[in-house]
Order: structure tokens, then C-alpha cells, then sequence
């Protein structure tokens, strides 16, 4: 496999600066005295909602769950403020396809803030927003090739949402039951994990989302939209933070064929799984999703390696329905394809089309399942199952009462991990794909280790 210059080889020997195969934890407590002095500032000041939420896992699991402040980061390595490393097998949310700051990814970057650093929105477009929509039609399957660019997941499903009113005139949605699309007011109308989440904000987000088991007969769920009309079905071939899911073979190919017999727009969210995460550039329109080639596309995360900047994009038949702009732009925002954002997102087309980074990923994802596996059938008493595809990856325990402690367990050894499903019963896996082989068996043996 012949690889860009920028990432490293999967059996690459320890480096300080591009990965290791244990982290340099040192002597303090985790986080150091340093990282705490920070969040105790970002308490006091921050919304308690989203800093002092950790002390719920204190309160319920009796696991001291204090964040570590990231200083810098780089390749699947993460440094706090004391200077103690970690190893980061999150991604940052699945976001690090290409690493923490990738060489290819940051001269990309910083020529572009040399040209250009903001636009004028709809109104006056900058050329990386262009040649990103190209490469963006060129590397999708079938006729998706317009876009509607945003700056977060959230916004890229309130995208698609909007266009699913255009395209029906009905704002109806069957959503499935774990899935997460986003906390935005329009996204979270449709994301069933969890319920919590949505209670407080009900008479905001609405009332027009129906949610189904995730995997239901299709014939279920062909009965629900003759009863319910919907406009839109929208889905995560493999649920992110719901668990790691995977649908029953052949399933994905049904809710197309029930959707589109009765007119229904059919929406992928691609947001976690696309750009190499799942095994796939995309899993939209390979066999691993029935080869089902979806009306609205939904990317962001893995496409920038780091930059705020999503898309939606949809076939050509679905985006006419917005009709041609009138002057001012029915849906637009201040950062739409915003430069710097667009620039990182080339760098890292380029690294999947030619760098040798799809490779890369699936080679690792194949090395994680094997090891999981085989994790799973050594410790069956913890275990249940593994979960996912490709480097995005759960680990299911019998009692998950174990999870949080578990995560902070690996946490005091090095390794950032998260828990994940409905019921916190996953320890999900979804690190940057230039994680070495190296590293990722060091991790398992500190999994084993910390039970």
C-alpha cells in the first residue's frame, strides 16, 4: 500500500510526535493539576449543562469523571496542559480521519488562510467552496452531485430535512429507534437518543417524528408510512452513537424499495460513517448498504479531519425542488462553505483518492474486528458482541454497569475511549485512521489489563 508522506505506516515504530505503542502517562494523577486549574475556570464559566453534566457518572457509577483539557494534538496522540499524552482512540467523535494535524491537511490550511479566510456566504462563492462541490459530486455514488454546504452535522440534516418539505410538501419524518443526528431544534426532532435529550424542547422541535426499532420487518414499517404519510425516512447505516449498530443484511435495500414506492425521500446520514470510518469512503451504494444509493447524502466529521464543515447533498431530482434562487436564497448561512473549511476538505479527498488513506482504513478496521473478536471469545463472561464495521467499532459488556468505569480505567492508563448506546452498555472505538497496528494492540492489552 503505497501511502502519502503525511501518514504513517500501520507497523510504524514508536514516535513521540506520530503515535506510540503505550502512552507516556507519567507520574500525576489524571488530569494533572494543571488540567484541573482549567476546568475548574471553564465550570465557572461555561454553561453548567454542558462542564458540570460529568458529575452525573460521579453521582451514578462512583467514577470520578473530570474532563482532560487537549493542549495540542497530533496523529492519534492528544496532550494536556501538564504535558502528559494520551492516546486517542475517539477521534475526536469520529472527526480525525486523516489524523491530528495531518502535514497534507495543515498546508492546505494555511495556504488557504494566506488567500482567503471568509466569503460572502450564498451571495458571492470562493473558489474552494466550488472545487470542493465538484469533488464532492465526483466521489459519490450515482446521481448525487448538488450540494447544500453547512458547518455542522446538525445543520447538514437540517439541510436535508428541508429539502425532504420541498421535494413532498409534507414534514413528516420516520426516524429509528438510537439513532443521533444532531441537537439542534431540527435535528433533534429526529434523534431518538435519548429521550431526555428531546423532553425539555417538544413543543419547539415539534411533534412530526415517528421512531421505529432500528432493524424492523420492513413490512412494519411499510404499514407505518401508509398510515403516517411522512415526507422523509433517515437513517445511519451504522449507528454511531447509538451503539455501534449495524442493520440486518438486506434491510437497507427494503426501506428504499418501500420508500420509494410511495414517494418518500430517503435520507442517509453519512455523517459519522463516511470517509473511510466504516470500512467505505461511503457506505452509500457499496454492498456493505445493500448498494442503496439514498436521495440525500449526509456528510461531515471525517470529511475535513477537523474544520467545521458539513454538506448535504442530494440527487438532481431532489435538489430542483428548492426551484431556482429568486434573488435572496431561501436557505443560506453567514459561513456557508466557509474557505478555510473547504481547503481542509480537499486535502483530505486527496488523501482518500490518492494519498493510500482508504486502504489505510480498511486495513485497520479488519485489525480492530479480528482483535475485538477475538477479545470477545477470551473474556466471554465480559463480552458480549462486537459491534459495527470497519474502524468504527463497539465493544458490547454483559453488565453495563461496567462501561464508565471501564472508560476511566484505560483514561488513568492513557487511552481516551467513550461509552456509547442507548443503555451506556458499549465501549465504542472510533480512532483516527492513521492509529498504527502497533498502538491499537497496545490499547487491547490495556482493556484487558484495567479488568
Amino acid at each position: 500500500m503505497r501511502l502519502h508522506p503525511s501518514l504513517p505506516a500501520l507497523d510504524a515504530p514508536p514516535d513521540p510526535e506520530l503515535g506510540t505503542a503505550l502512552p507516556d502517562v507519567g507520574t500525576e494523577p489524571i488530569p494533572g493539576p494543571r488540567s484541573r486549574a482549567w476546568v475548574d475556570l471553564l465550570a465557572r464559566h461555561e454553561c453548567p449543562a454542558i462542564t458540570a453534566r460529568r458529575a452525573r457518572r460521579s453521582e451514578t457509577f462512583g467514577v470520578d469523571q473530570d474532563p482532560v483539557v487537549w493542549e495540542r494534538a497530533r496523529g492519534a496522540n492528544v496532550w494536556d496542559p501538564d504535558g502528559v499524552r494520551f492516546v486517542d482512540l475517539t477521534g475526536g467523535f469520529g472527526v480525525a480521519s486523516a489524523g491530528h494535524g495531518n502535514d497534507h491537511v495543515r498546508a492546505g490550511v494555511h495556504a488557504q488562510v494566506d488567500r482567503l479566510t471568509h466569503g460572502l456566504g450564498d451571495a458571492f462563492p470562493a473558489v474552494g467552496r466550488i472545487r470542493l462541490a465538484e469533488a464532492l459530486a465526483r466521489i459519490t455514488p450515482g446521481d448525487l452531485g448538488q450540494v447544500i454546504f453547512a458547518g455542522s452535522g446538525s445543520e447538514a440534516v437540517e439541510a436535508a430535512l428541508k429539502t425532504a418539505v420541498m421535494v413532498t410538501g409534507r414534514s413528516g419524518v420516520v426516524a429509528f429507534e438510537g439513532g443521533y443526528h444532531g441537537m439542534s431544534l431540527g435535528a433533534l426532532a429526529v434523534s431518538h437518543y435519548r429521550e431526555p435529550f428531546r423532553a425539555p424542547f417538544r413543543g419547539r422541535t415539534g411533534e412530526d417524528a415517528t421512531f421505529l426499532p432500528f432493524g424492523e420487518d420492513p413490512d412494519e414499517i411499510a404499514s407505518v408510512l401508509d398510515v403516517e404519510r411522512p415526507g422523509a425516512v433517515i437513517v445511519e447505516p451504522v449507528q454511531g452513537r447509538g451503539g455501534d449498530r449495524t442493520p440486518p443484511a438486506g434491510w437497507l435495500r427494503e426501506l428504499r424499495e418501500r420508500t420509494r414506492e410511495r414517494g418518500i425521500v430517503l435520507i442517509f446520514d453519512e455523517i459519522f460513517t463516511g470517509f473511510g470510518r466504516a470500512g467505505e469512503l461511503l457506505q452509500s451504494g457499496t454492498p456493505a448498504a445493500d448498494g442503496v444509493i439514498p436521495d440525500l447524502l449526509c456528510v461531515g466529521k471525517g470529511l475535513t479531519s477537523g474544520y467545521p464543515v458539513s454538506a448535504c447533498i442530494g440527487t438532481t431530482e431532489a435538489m430542483s425542488a428548492w426551484g431556482r434562487s429568486r434573488g435572496e436564497a431561501l436557505h443560506t448561512s453567514t459561513f456557508l462553505g466557509h474557505p478555510v473549511g473547504c481547503a481542509a476538505a480537499l486535502a483530505v479527498v486527496e488523501l482518500f483518492e490518492s494519498g493510500g488513506l482508504l486502504d489505510r482504513a480498511k486495513a485497520l478496521g479488519r485489525h480492530i474486528g479480528e482483535s475485538l473478536t477475538a477479545l470477545t471469545e477470551r473474556r466471554p463472561g465480559v463480552f458480549a458482541a462486537v459491534r459495527g464495521r470497519g474502524a468504527m467499532r463497539g465493544l458490547e459488556l454483559r453488565d453495563p454497569s461496567r462501561t464508565f468505569p471501564l472508560c476511566r480505567a484505560l483514561l488513568e492508563r492513557g487511552w481516551l475511549v467513550l461509552p456509547a448506546g442507548s443503555g451506556g452498555e458499549v465501549i465504542s472505538f472510533t480512532p483516527p485512521l492513521t492509529l498504527t497496528l502497533t498502538q491499537w494492540d497496545a490499547a487491547v492489552a490495556a482493556l484487558e489489563d484495567a479488568l
